[in-house]
């Protein structure tokens, strides 16, 4: 099974690395340090691979790319300035006509149009305005992730760890442009950073500063943020980072940076039942594997190989911030 690894070139990165699993072992094929700072990649509608990065023409400080997979690297396809800065994280349309890009740095999501083949300009950009309690990490709006709300057909949703809201957007389907309908206030100072769904619908946020697993629920009207649990064994320890749940939606994982942990959380009930420790420096992301493997990108230190909860193998490789599995 390949993977590519997203790393930070501005820590020593090699930008994208595509890395193979075979017979419990690791090994590299390659390098490609092309993009800048790649913070996120994404495999699209009909397979197409994305990118964001910190390469863009002109004076914008972050762009979307569209690459190809070769045998020896990459190929860039298209390239498109987000508007914003800091691009952290793409989505995708619930009918998977557009693609949107989250721009942590000024609290904006952009939206391009994926029609004809090829990905277009940027169509549209909303900034989100506020703050939140923390003087320093919630200043202004820091939008860290956007994606399709499973129950709620045409719908997408950004989280705000600036402002501590989650803020539900209606996308039209001819035009691709994000009406918004309603904000789900997380409570103060907790910044929320990643949803993942369930199969029936229910949300689970990870909150990045208060170090909290949330339950929240949508509805037509409104959202509900139930009670969280912490996913560190001592308050202010670090903090919370990728969130992935099982294939049955039954088990949620949590990835901490600091305690340099992964939270395993039973959701119904809702407890938190184990905890891998020593996954690696600053687990950032990670990727749940068959077999009872998982691949973490440890931005301290590089690729970390788990089985069952135990690391048994370390790629090294500075800055590693995503995983993305290839098909």
């Amino acid at each position: 099974m390949d993977f590519l690894i997203g790393s930070l070139t501005r820590e020593g990165g090699p930008g994208v690395a595509r890395v193979r699993l075979a017979r419990g072992r690791l090994t590299e094929v390659w390098r490609d340090g092309r993009l800048t700072d790649p913070n996120w990649l994404a495999t699209g509608p009909g397979g197409r691979l994305f990118a964001v990065s910190s390469d863009a023409p002109g004076d914008a400080p972050g762009c979307v790319n569209e690459l190809a997979l070769t045998r020896e690297g990459l190929t860039l396809l298209a390239r498109q300035p987000t508007g914003g800065s800091a691009p952290c994280h793409i989505g995708f349309s619930p009918d998977g006509r557009y693609l949107l890009a989250a721009n942590y740095g000024d609290g904006s999501v952009a939206v391009f149009p994926l029609a004809g083949g090829a990905l277009g300009a940027c169509a549209q950009r909303v900034s989100h305005v506020g703050r939140g309690p923390h003087p320093t990490r919630q200043a202004g709006p820091h939008i860290h992730q956007i994606t399709p709300v499973p129950a709620l057909p045409g719908h997408v949703c950004a989280t705000d760890l600036g402002t501590d809201e989650l803020v539900v957007y209606r996308q039209d389907a001819d035009t691709g442009r994000l009406t918004e309908r309603y904000r789900v206030p997380v409570p103060a100072g907790e910044g929320p950073r990643h949803l993942a769904y369930a199969p029936n619908g229910r949300g689970w946020l990870v909150t990045e500063l208060g170090n909290r697993l949330f339950p929240v629920d949508f509805s037509p009207e409104s959202g509900r943020v139930g009670d969280g649990l912490s996913t560190v064994e001592q308050p202010g320890s670090g903090t919370a980072a990728a969130i992935r749940l099982s294939p049955d939606g039954g088990t949620a994982f949590v990835s901490n940076r600091g305690e340099d942990s992964v939270a395993v959380f039973s959701l119904a009930p809702f407890r938190k039942t184990a905890v891998w420790r020593g996954v690696g420096a600053k687990p950032r992301d990670f990727a749940l594997l068959p077999g009872g493997y998982a691949l973490a990108a440890c931005q301290g230190e590089g690729v970390a190989l788990l089985a069952d909860g135990r690391r048994t193998q370390l790629l090294p490789m500075p800055g590693a911030v995503c995983v993305l599995p290839l098909p």
